[in-house]
C-alpha cells in the first residue's frame, strides 16, 4: 500500500513546475493555519519589537504569509520565531513536507 501511494505521489510530482505549484499552495495553507493559531493565542510567536511597533502591536495575515514563505524554503531572519508547542509542531510538519517534496 505504501508503495502504491509513493508511486502516485511521484507520478503527480514528476515535473518541476508541479513541485513549485504545490509549494505555493502549501505556503498559503500553512500561513492561514499560523494566522488562526496566532488569533487564538497572540503569544504563540516571539516577534521582534521593532516589527510590533510598526504594526501597532498586532500582526496581520501578511506577516504569517511571509513567515510561511521563509520557513518553506528554510530561510529565517529571526524576526518571528515559533514559541508555543503547537506552532513548533506545525512549523516542523511544514519543513518536513517541503523536504519530502524537494527530495522526491
Amino acid at each position: 500500500m505504501i508503495e502504491e501511494v509513493s508511486k502516485g505521489i511521484r507520478k503527480f510530482l514528476d515535473e518541476p513546475h508541479e513541485k513549485i505549484y504545490l509549494n505555493m499552495i502549501l505556503i498559503v495553507i500553512f500561513s492561514v493555519i499560523y494566522y488562526q493559531l496566532y488569533l487564538n493565542d497572540q503569544t504563540s510567536f516571539m516577534v521582534n519589537e521593532q516589527l510590533l511597533k510598526e504594526k501597532d502591536g498586532k500582526l496581520d495575515y501578511v506577516d504569517f504569509l511571509y513567515f510561511s514563505l521563509l520557513l518553506q524554503f528554510t530561510l529565517s531572519f529571526g524576526d518571528m520565531v515559533p514559541f508555543t508547542k503547537e506552532i513548533k509542531a506545525v512549523s516542523s510538519v511544514q519543513s518536513l513536507i517541503f523536504w519530502a517534496i524537494a527530495l522526491y
